[in-house]
């Protein structure tokens, strides 16, 4: 990454950056995640795309197609990590998703400039959506050919950026037991066919060097939030000042399974991916374990005390696709379902609208415009449908965050739900039985006061009238998704023909989520450029500004 060294980049950085989007401000938000490389491109759109290899996709790409986002009613965009990575084709192909960073002072060239990167913050925040991008904070990558990493194999540790020497790091030792704390936080995560060499961040100027990197980082680009990848390996006493640092939203990446493990990392961060529930939706909608998602959601709500601020999410990067498990489009749209719909910030991996397959990397990052960017796809429109309306009941009663949902009914192929207070409830009736279920009726207790009509808001079909216990008569058939919320609130939420609010579409309070300025020092110092130069600079600037 190459600080600004002009001298009007230079007087802006120093001017200072709105204030940074607060968690509870994320918590209202919905996330779009992309692999850059993969999701547009500027040019070429029909040039074909070798998997393991750079396809040319770029952040301009992402800026002309901010509409496909937006359309689904996302309200923030995630994307993978902008510093530059090896430029080796290694034995598992290039470093287009990257994960592999070799220099944390240079963007990846392959995405596009510095102010192609600012551009994307600009135009984001432009519509009222936020930034987030992907970090890798503690470790380098480095390509040792088809082979397995030892302490034989040799690292040219000059290739790094800014840390070049074999002391900056600890000593190689695989990461084999993952219950063993010491182990996945000192060893490397990487050892065939590329090493990642994990830095030693106990090292008080290693630490202070990446504070710093992630503050100037942040406050360059105008960067909304973080995702911090891999930070169950990453040191406590290390990160918790690294995320000050930032002074921006964080979610953590802790890939455990345990609900007490994870949520232990809310006392770092309150942002997390909720990986526990991750493996229990994935089962209950395709494995027919509905009762297991049942007492994890109750585990999740003991052992996190805030569960508003998790990421709630059905595919990503490492993990296999959706459509990888099952082809039945009704148990997908019933997992989406869940995914926005629950206690949580909904984030939606990019072609999971699509409906793509991929059963593991490199093939679940797959190129997504020889789909054409369909918005008539099923899942497409049943995306944009769920956001616009929990965007709504968000926007009528900013309270539907923090009100946990209530578990109404469930067995084994139901979990019907009720999210947000009276008068702006989500009424959700998820099914597990797939595309071959059949046509029944089902009474749901407890979703609305006696005598309210509740709409039907993916299909626009039914409304139907609570009874005594504000019980529902629900129409379920072939395995559909049935959301309901009450008819008299819907106008403006733009859904079974009611206009849609401006209100209805959350937007960003502070366009850039910037951390303050770097001092005019450090600057100078991170350039190089003697800090008489930097000062004599902005105050021949001040002249010609007066």
């Amino acid at each position: 990454m190459k600080f600004p060294t002009s001298i009007a980049v230079v007087l802006a950085g120093l001017a200072g950056c709105s204030q940074a989007a607060t968690p509870d401000e994320w918590a209202q938000r919905s996330i779009y995640q992309v692999i850059t490389d993969r999701f547009a491109r500027s040019t070429d759109q029909n040039a074909p795309c070798n998997i393991t290899k750079y396809c040319g996709g770029n952040w301009a790409g992402l800026v002309d197609q901010l509409d496909y986002i937006q359309d689904m009613g996302f309200t923030a965009v995630q994307i993978s990590p902008i510093n530059e990575n090896l430029p080796q084709d290694t034995i598992y192909g290039e470093a287009y998703h990257g994960y592999w960073p070799q220099n944390f002072y240079e963007l990846n060239p392959h995405f596009g400039s510095p102010d192609d990167l600012k551009n994307l913050a600009s135009e984001l925040h432009k519509r009222g959506m936020y930034l987030l991008v992907d970090v890798v904070a503690n470790e380098m990558a480095y390509d040792i050919g088809n082979a397995n990493m030892s302490s034989t194999i040799p690292i040219d540790y000059s290739v790094f950026v800014p840390f070049n020497s074999s002391k900056d790091f600890t000593p190689y030792c695989p990461i084999i037991d993952w219950n063993n704390q010491t182990e996945f936080q000192n060893c490397w995560l990487g050892y065939e066919g590329v090493a990642t060499p994990r830095l030693k961040t106990t090292d008080p100027n290693i630490a202070n060097t990446l504070n710093q990197w992630i503050k100037d980082l942040v406050g360059t680009y105008n960067i909304d939030g973080i995702r911090v990848d891999g930070a169950k390996q990453i040191e406590y006493s290390f990160f918790q000042p690294f995320l000050k640092s930032a002074g921006v939203y964080a979610m953590a990446e802790v890939d455990d399974g345990d609900a007490q493990f994870t949520c232990n990392y809310q006392n770092l961060t309150e942002g997390l991916e909720n990986y526990p529930l991750y493996y229990t939706i994935k089962e209950a909608f395709t494995a027919g374990k509905m009762a297991d998602l049942v007492s994890m959601v109750g585990s999740m709500r003991q052992a996190c005390p805030k569960t508003q601020y998790l990421a709630t999410f059905i595919e990503n990067q490492d993990n296999p696709r959706f459509a990888s498990f099952t082809e039945d489009l009704a148990l997908a749209k019933n997992a989406l379902a869940f995914t926005i719909l629950a206690d949580g910030i909904p984030k939606v991996y990019y072609g999971q609208e699509q409906h793509l397959t991929g059963n593991y990397s490199p093939y679940n990052r797959q190129a997504l415009w020889p789909t054409n960017y369909n918005k008539s796809a099923p899942l497409y429109t049943l995306t944009a449908s769920l956001n616009k309306l929990r965007n709504h009941a968000i926007s009528v009663d900013s309270n539907y965050v923090t009100n946990l949902s209530q578990i109404l009914y469930t067995d084994g192929s139901t979990y019907a739900t009720r999210k947000g207070p009276n008068g702006v409830q989500i009424v959700a009736v998820l099914s597990n039985q797939g595309s071959n279920g059949g046509a029944y009726q089902l009474s749901v207790p407890g979703a609305a006061d006696p005598g309210t009509n509740l709409t039907e808001v993916t299909e626009c079909k039914t409304t139907v009238v609570a009874g005594e216990n504000g019980t529902i008569v629900v129409p379920m058939d072939k395995g559909q998704p049935r959301v309901f919320f009450p008819t008299f609130n819907l106008n403006g939420s733009g859904l079974c023909g009611q206009p849609l609010s401006k209100s209805s579409n959350p937007s960003a309070t502070g366009t850039a989520a910037s951390a303050t300025a770097t001092s005019s020092k450090s600057m100078a110092e991170r350039l190089q450029t003697p800090i008489w130069l930097t000062l004599g600079a902005l105050a021949m600037s001040a002249v010609f500004v007066l």
